[in-house]
């Protein structure tokens, strides 16, 4: 029997004057007996008027049936008493819990009922170290799962309890539990002759109460790089001269970034505002960093000014770990928080 009472939810939204509006509401209760429950709602997005075409083509929902439909407070009403207590919600992508935080936020609602929620597409990746996202319909061909009906909320939520099963979700999450972490924080500027780069490496270990930082590693070098012209030929088939940027690497940092990854090992990574630009510079000394768990500081303090805290100072010393320090014993309730609304932490041992 199943310790939990998981609760598959898939949402269906458009895009209303710049912002994201749910239309469809779909889950499917797994009950720890193995039972299934279903609830399926559509919802009347705040002064609608017309279904995006596109939308329309892909989900099938006709205007005229949002035009009926219940307004969200309404639904999420019902949906709130329908989920119950102590559950695990289970989307797939970060979509799903992005949209409902917002629109709840709209609403003047607590968001709180949707926590935990576990996006079992990354969980799926760092099981099967994957590069690419797999979609819904491609794990289901991969398991041989057979539907009829796809991209309307309940027939997706169907489909993601179905993978779950399939691929014994509950022991992949229960696997990829941690209480520890890693924080890249990076600067890469180019200067006169060189690019002046810094990357700070934080570990630590978080508890339901408090944030132990246990090591922090930092590195910076001038990364020397050549201007070079190529030619290229146009759409119209002239010849057009452009100017290349090419970075040298640098063995100190490759040896660096090595440790790095293998210090991630079994650790959430913790970025200030994503891998893009920590991207190319592990590119460009030949490293990988393994798929695993991530979050940013960005979506975490959803602050610019708590955000901007996080920028790398030009000397590294004493103080500035310090600062680190400071700056996370100032924010670990947020961090904290956020490993609770994934489902993270691994629950302390009761001495009996």
């Amino acid at each position: 029997m199943r310790k939990y009472t998981y609760i598959f939810l898939d949402i269906e939204a458009t895009l209303i004057r710049g912002k994201q509006h749910i239309i469809e509401i779909g889950a499917v209760k797994l009950l720890p007996n193995g039972t299934r429950e279903s609830f399926s709602k559509l919802v009347q997005p705040n002064k609608f008027k017309k279904l995006n075409s596109h939308i329309q083509k892909l989900t099938g929902i006709k205007t005229e049936e949002l035009l009926i439909a219940a307004s969200f407070k309404e639904v999420i009403k019902k949906f709130v008493n329908w989920c119950g207590e102590d559950t695990i919600f289970v989307a797939f992508g970060e979509f799903d819990r992005k949209v409902l935080e917002e629109e709840l936020i709209r609403n003047g609602l607590d968001v709180s009922f949707i926590y935990p929620m576990i996006d079992f597409q990354q969980k799926y990746m760092i099981a099967n170290q994957l590069k690419e996202q797999p979609s819904l319909s491609s794990l289901l061909d991969a398991y041989q799962i057979e539907v009829e009906t796809q991209h309307r909320a309940l027939a997706d939520a169907f489909s993601l309890c179905k993978i779950f099963n399939a691929a014994d979700g509950v022991e992949l999450i229960e696997n990829q539990k941690t209480n520890k972490f890693g924080i890249i924080l990076s600067e890469f500027r180019q200067m006169d002759n060189v690019f002046d780069l810094s990357i700070s490496f934080i570990s630590g270990n978080v508890s339901s109460k408090e944030i132990e930082i246990t090591s922090v590693k930092n590195i910076n070098k001038h990364l020397h790089y050549d201007i070079i012209e190529e030619q290229r030929k146009t759409e119209e088939g002239e010849i057009e001269i452009i100017q290349r940027t090419q970075i040298y690497p640098h063995n100190d940092v490759q040896l660096f970034l090595e440790s790095i990854i293998q210090n991630l090992k079994n650790k959430v990574l913790i970025t200030r505002s994503g891998l893009k630009q920590l991207s190319r510079i592990i590119r460009l000394h030949q490293c990988t960093i393994p798929k695993t768990e991530v979050m940013t500081l960005h979506n975490v303090l959803q602050n610019e000014d708590l955000l901007n805290e996080f920028t790398l100072i030009d000397e590294f010393n004493e103080s500035y770990e310090n600062k680190i320090y400071l700056l996370l014993k100032k924010n670990e309730n947020l961090i904290i928080d956020e490993f609770k609304k994934r489902d993270l932490l691994i629950k302390d041992k009761i001495l009996i």
